[in-house]
């Protein structure tokens, strides 16, 4: 073979992915120029995989998606750049911009003073001492503004349930105590059904000052089924006082829950919550928390509980394409019977993972799995054992931008309690479609 031949192709075989990002670079470019920002955006998101480590690509595709009203997309391509290049002034100064969008002043403010102390070149340092001024404008027109801020949603839900009553799935169970197996039927075992619900809710928070914040919320839900006469309803309501001092939030309040099956008042628990919360830099927050809770069952009262809760938290932005993010949390808690009935009184503790992937700009791939295990004190006397469960709850999903507003979301949920007690075992599959409108 001729080697110049085999030289050509080496260098072309080098050279092309160069010039594809050559190429990539002066189509969105010329996109930007005719004031086409989204187009230009979704071009280079397109490309992004391939090109994730290049500073200028992510730099342009911070400023695309600025332009485009994407801000939260931006903090993500601006933060990529300065992974790889810290002292990139420019992609600094644009991050602040995308910050001041979003209304994280202090954090902008911030990186408008770390380009201001990198010596920038005269045009980037004019640019920065005008953004810190607008900055100043900007901060004390939002506090002659109105403090109370406001949103809503109401959500329509259809689907399939394999276990609403969450009973054994087995028609009998083996009794040690009888030396028999137990007959089940009717609601003692799981019941299916096609399913219609409504969800609502609200949040409202009221500045008390710059730094101290009165917050509260409501939820409500309504499901039923078809097959059966099975309704059940719930509503839950909090509120507190939540306290900032630079990076970190300190939360407290008071929380109500209730959950009623058909016309019976099944549950309902009244608590208090302490949370405390700390950004570290831009891609991680993490906190723990505190609960208290009296729970009580008005039909069957001897099944009444306090529970102490505590644990902690961690949320992270990863700066790749899909800017995924994860959630986890642990926790133990301490659930004491007030009856006398120390069947009832447990211990716990468990864990959650929950994630997102954005697929493109409307649409994310939502999926959590939790753990919990539970140790009941004292034995069961049908089943001549203490009573252990380890519960795991596995969900998969697809929410959908309909458009600002609206969102659809098909999900699948699955939860398995394994326990000693055989009437405690089950297994359940929930497919749900929702369709949600939110206000703001």
């Amino acid at each position: 073979m001729d080697r110049h031949f085999i030289v050509a192709a080496t260098a072309a075989c080098l050279l092309s992915p160069s010039l594809a990002l050559a190429s990539t670079l002066d189509d969105a470019k010329q996109l930007l120029q005719q004031g086409q920002a989204a187009q230009g955006m979704a071009l280079l998101e397109k490309n992004l995989a391939t090109h994730l480590q290049d500073i200028e690509f992510n730099y342009l595709l911070g400023i695309a998606s600025l332009d485009a009203g994407k801000p939260g997309n931006a903090v993500f391509a601006f933060e990529r750049v300065l992974a790889m290049d810290p002292g990139h002034p420019q992609a600094r100064a644009e991050l602040a911009k995308a910050l001041i969008v979003l209304t994280e002043f202090e954090a902008a403010r911030g990186e408008l003073m770390q380009v201001r102390g990198m010596n920038p070149p005269p045009e980037v340092a004019a640019k920065v001492n005008q953004a810190l001024a607008d900055l100043d404008r900007i901060i004390a027109a939002a506090t002659e503004q109105k403090t109370t801020t406001w949103s809503a949603y109401v959500e329509a839900e259809t689907g399939y349930d394999t276990n609403i009553n969450t009973a054994p799935n087995a028609t009998s169970v083996f009794i040690p105590a009888l030396g028999l197996p137990g007959t089940l039927s009717g609601f003692a075992t799981a019941q299916k059904s096609g399913l219609v619900g409504i969800n609502a809710g609200g949040s409202v928070s009221t500045k008390l000052s710059e730094n101290v914040d009165l917050f509260g919320s409501i939820t409500g839900r309504v499901r039923g089924h078809a097959q059966t006469a099975f309704t059940v309803a719930s509503a839950s309501e909090l509120g507190g006082v939540r306290f900032k001092d630079g990076k970190n939030q300190y939360s407290i309040g008071l929380s109500r829950f209730d959950q009623y099956i058909g016309q019976y008042h099944n549950d309902a628990q009244n608590g208090l919550f302490a949370e405390w919360k700390q950004e570290y830099g831009r891609q991680d927050i993490v906190g723990a928390f505190g609960q208290y809770l009296e729970i009580r069952h008005p039909i069957v009262p001897f099944l009444d509980t306090n529970l102490i809760m505590a644990g902690a938290t961690w949320t992270h932005a990863f700066l790749q394409q899909g800017d995924p993010t994860v959630n986890l949390v642990a926790y133990y808690g301490d659930d004491r019977d007030i009856m006398k009935n120390p069947t009832i009184s447990r211990h716990l503790y468990g864990g959650s993972a929950r994630g997102e992937y954005k697929l493109d700009e409307d649409m994310k791939l939502l999926a959590s799995l939790s753990v919990q295990h539970s140790d009941y004190n004292g034995q069961n006397i049908w089943f001549r054992t203490q009573r252990k469960d380890d519960r795991y709850d596995i969900s998969l999903g697809l929410a959908y931008k309909l458009d600002k507003m609206w969102t659809a979301t098909p999900q699948y949920i699955y939860t398995r309690n394994q326990s000693t007690v055989g009437f405690n075992q089950f297994d359940r599959s929930q497919y749900l479609v929702t369709v949600r409108r939110d206000f703001y």
